[in-house]
Order: structure tokens, then sequence, then C-alpha cells
């Protein structure tokens, strides 16, 4: 893993701890993803508006390509 993937990670894991932490369903339930049947990932509207933020819109391609095996 390089430092790169490491800082995207853990800033996209807590966009999402921020948005999801008080939802008793998430993880396990409540994923701010979900996966086409042709492995296309689409984002939860509302991970998507706070990636679309100034600072965090960097992260909206990285999301999709690397979001998935942060939750496996």
């Amino acid at each position: 893993m390089t430092d790169d993937h490491a800082e995207n990670a853990v800033r996209l894991l807590d966009i999402v701890y921020d948005l999801y932490g008080n939802d008793k369903r998430y993880p396990y339930e409540s994923l701010p993803f979900s996966v086409k049947a042709d492995g296309a990932v689409v984002l939860s509207d509302d991970l998507m508006t706070e990636l679309e933020k100034d600072g965090n819109n960097d992260l909206i391609d990285w999301a999709h390509e690397n979001i998935v095996g942060l939750f496996e």
C-alpha cells in the first residue's frame, strides 16, 4: 500500500464514518455504496454530495475504484 493509497483510505473512511457512524445498521446492513451486476460501483447520494465538495472531489474516482476493498 502506498502512502497516497493509505491517506485516501483514511480520508474516505473518515467521511463515511461522519455520514454513517450513528446508523446502527452500518456497516453490516447499510453500506455507502452498491455494486451493479457488471461490477460498477455506485456511491450513495449522501457520500457523493460530500465528495463533490471542495477538498474532497479528488477522492471520487479513487472511491469508485477502491471503496469495495475497504469493506471486504
